[in-house]
């Protein structure tokens, strides 16, 4: 979904990019020249591990024999679909050749139409001085771009996928073009064969350091008619799904300098094509998961080029400070509509909702504890734990928590106020977190936060290690992604087999898929003013108040009791809740039909 924090992106998208530079959009007109690779043999064989036999030819042109037909049909494809004003000239399939019979073949192209601008696909090793010439003479023409296949500054892979050059021959081409005033766009493929995220960082860092003009990043795709794919059936080769490849490319392009555009985020391979990996997400949607999460983390383009002191963002954007009835303050969330916490007392609701039903002082007086904070929010829950370890020094808490908005913490080290019973400056220690640093609480604790959506955090952590856990997500209707029996199963996998879970929320869909995802559920007793919440146990035995029979029968026996479902973990809060109204839709007709 895309995040409506999200008012300016967070990187320079090409859109917007060619906007400013040609004052409209250039939609490109893909042509394939035929030219084949000059790294495969004549009969096809050889070239790049990961290349099939079609190149990067565009699918909206395959089938038309004449450069001729090929720019009639991209351009009516534009018009159409996009109603485009302006083209680019794309020459892209394998990689352009610049030879004296091939010179006629690009100036007849580009007196056909008018085109204001012309990118060519290239590799390092196609570019003799010839080429160089030739592109400089046409450069006085139209404005020309050269996308030049890089992919890697490591020799070791470059050799690994018979890539048929090395680095320098790329660092030369970038240096030798941008002195001819000719714009250099890399591409680069992220997941190579043998490459760790360190040898991402380092090809990133080394190609913002030359004088490039854009950057097009793809992920590694194993596809059908490759050598890759060979390689593959004999021992499947690691592959990045979507979440993980998200973390790599949102790190690649804080690293990028500020002013270039980003002109992809993923490679296109045909559906029948593709034989790994294969993803959940469309695309669109993994590049509003990517705006989102450099948004609600405060990444930008740029913040690591150069390694540079960066200035604080200002956090808190899209947050009102609510005081609630306990003096305590909360937010109130104008994007989920919906306040982080009860107006009765943001810190009343830690304590009669998780503290005091997770007996997390009997707990602390037999032994260290393991704590996950779901959803730290504001920090309360965790906050309220790590005040309670100053009655049993002897026993340690760890807190891990998970948070996808570092903006709600930043916000709230300037607006929570310690309290003067408080053991530690709660103040101070949200501070520290927001910035990454080492907390400054009781001796006997510590607390670590991962910040991205918790659907992905969670399969970073250890299994069997926690003995409680807090989930305190907005609602149901707001934030279904993490009431699913889906994450109920992951949140299972990494507790004790003595733990339980606390939360909020008494919903029949979440009570009904803890129990489908294998909890014992019972509720929590109401204390003060709040309205009871939910226990989920590991074992029958620390069930102290067990579900009504007419809740038990809603769950068994109507469609109230379906829970929420997100089976790969990418569905967005729109799509689960259609997912279960659907379901409930089909079971009702079913009920009829049965009468």
């Amino acid at each position: 979904m895309r995040h409506p924090f999200s008012m300016q992106p967070p990187y320079l998208q090409y859109k917007d990019y060619m906007k400013q530079r040609y004052g409209d959009a250039l939609f490109r007109v893909p042509i394939d020249f035929n030219l084949g690779c000059p790294n495969r043999e004549s009969d096809g064989s050889g070239g790049c591990t990961f290349c099939n036999v079609r190149g990067s030819a565009a699918v909206q042109t395959m089938g038309k024999d004449s450069v001729e037909e090929q720019m009639a049909e991209a351009i009516r494809f534009a018009r159409d679909r996009y109603g485009a004003k302006k083209y680019m000239a794309y020459i892209q399939a394998f990689s352009a050749t610049f030879g004296k019979q091939q010179q006629p073949m690009y100036l007849d192209l580009l007196d056909a139409f008018d085109f204001t601008a012309v990118s060519i696909g290239t590799r390092p090793d196609c570019l003799t001085p010839q080429a160089y010439d030739f592109l400089a003479e046409l450069n006085k023409h139209i404005e020309v771009w050269v996308e030049l296949g890089v992919q890697t500054v490591h020799d070791r892979t470059l050799e690994r996928i018979n890539r048929g050059h090395d680095w320098a021959s790329s660092e030369t081409a970038i240096q030798k073009l941008h002195e001819l005033g000719i714009n250099v766009a890399v591409h680069v493929i992220l997941g190579l064969p043998g490459e760790t995220a360190e040898d991402f960082r380092q090809t990133a860092d080394t190609l913002a350091a030359l004088p490039i003009d854009a950057v097009k990043i793809h992920n590694l795709h194993i596809e059908k008619g490759t050598t890759l794919a060979l390689e593959h059936a004999l021992a499947p080769l690691p592959v990045l799904m979507e979440h993980d490849f998200a973390e790599h490319l949102m790190d690649f392009i804080r690293r990028m300098p500020p002013g270039i555009p980003i002109m992809r985020l993923t490679t296109d391979t045909l559906d029948e094509e593709l034989i790994a990996p294969k993803w959940h997400m469309a695309k669109g949607q993994f590049k509003d998961y990517v705006i989102q999460q450099m948004t609600c983390r405060e990444w930008r383009q740029g913040d690591l080029f150069g390694r540079g002191k960066k200035e604080e963002p200002e956090s808190g954007s899209g947050l009102k400070t609510v005081e609630t009835d306990d003096g305590s303050v909360t937010f109130w969330n104008e994007d989920y509509k919906e306040h982080y916490h009860s107006p009765a007392g943001a810190r009343l609701e830690a304590e009669e909702k998780y503290i005091v039903p997770g007996k997390l002082k009997e707990r602390l007086e037999k032994g260290d504890l393991h704590l996950l904070d779901v959803c730290f929010g504001l920090g309360y829950n965790s906050l309220c734990a790590l005040d309670a370890t100053k009655q049993d020094a002897s026993s340690t808490l760890s807190i891990t928590a998970l948070e996808m908005d570092r903006r709600v913490v930043g916000a709230a080290a300037k607006n929570i106020q310690t309290s003067d019973s408080d053991s530690f400056d709660w103040k101070q220690t949200l501070a520290e977190l927001y910035k990454g640093q080492a907390s400054s609480i009781p001796s006997q604790a510590s607390i670590s936060i991962l910040w991205g959506d918790a659907r992905h955090t969670i399969t970073k952590l250890p299994t069997q290690y926690f003995d409680l856990v807090f989930l305190d997500a907005f609602s149901t209707q707001r934030n279904s992604e993490l009431w699913t029996v889906d994450f109920f199963k992951k949140l299972k996998a990494v507790m004790k087999p003595d733990a339980v879970l606390l939360t909020y929320c008494a919903a029949i869909p979440v009570r009904s898929g803890l129990m489908e995802a294998g909890f014992f559920v019972g509720e929590t007793d109401p204390v003060g003013r709040q309205r009871g919440g939910t226990l989920a146990a590991m074992r029958a035995e620390d069930i102290d108040l067990p579900l009504p029979d007419h809740e038990l029968r809603m769950i068994r026996e109507t469609t109230r009791g379906l829970p929420y479902r997100d089976p790969y973990g990418v569905r967005t809060n729109k799509e689960i809740l259609r997912d279960r109204q659907e379901r409930i839709i089909e079971c009702k007709q079913e009920d009829s039909s049965n009468r």
